[in-house]
């Protein structure tokens, strides 16, 4: 499941040159003649990862996402105003949106620290980052390659509440993606 599609144009500028375009970073990874050599400098093997998590490889943003609105699903039921609705979603999307509604009712509240759509990102990421540090070595690696830098998937130390929750929301994120896919 790893392919030229799976890592962000960020993390390729990072390790070749930061003035290349996101157009050229892919078309650099398309290159089966490069893709060794590009492979190592990223520090990927290019064994496949468990098909099982196609899902979060496929997009592990929109996982980040569904995860933080879970996370911050109290707070989503009391944004009542349409503009404010409309700017949540753009923000986060509409399917994290309607996530959050659906299955963060039952999650403790957190802080959003007077920013709701930033929160959710944020600890959406953070989620994924705790979820991935009890997860196979290769697939943590994946993932955070298709991630931009410097997300709080990446974060060491760990905030406690999450490594409790994570395993919970990240299997009702992937229990809906697979459900998407099959549909």
């Amino acid at each position: 499941m790893s392919g030229p599609a799976s890592v962000h144009p960020d993390r390729v500028r990072a390790a070749l040159d930061p003035r290349l375009s996101d157009a050229l970073a892919a078309r650099l990874l398309a290159c089966e003649r490069l893709r060794g050599r590009i492979d190592a400098r990223l520090g990927r093997d290019g064994a496949p990862v468990d098909p099982d998590h196609a899902w979060l490889l496929a997009d592990p943003d929109a996982a980040a996402r569904r995860a933080g609105a879970v996370l911050h699903g109290r707070a989503l039921r009391s944004v009542l105003a349409g503009p404010a609705v409309a700017a949540l979603v753009a923000a986060i999307g509409r399917d994290a949106h309607a996530f959050g509604l659906r299955h963060g009712a039952h999650v403790p509240p957190r802080d959003d620290r007077g920013d709701l759509a930033a929160a959710i990102l944020a600890d959406g990421h953070a989620c994924l980052g705790a979820w991935l540090e009890r997860s196979p070595e290769r697939l943590r690696r994946a993932v955070l390659l298709a991630l931009p830098l410097g997300t709080p998937a990446e974060n060491v130390p760990l905030d406690p509440t999450l490594i409790e929750l994570a395993p919970d929301i990240m299997a009702l994120v992937a229990d809906e993606s697979r459900e998407i896919a099959d549909a």
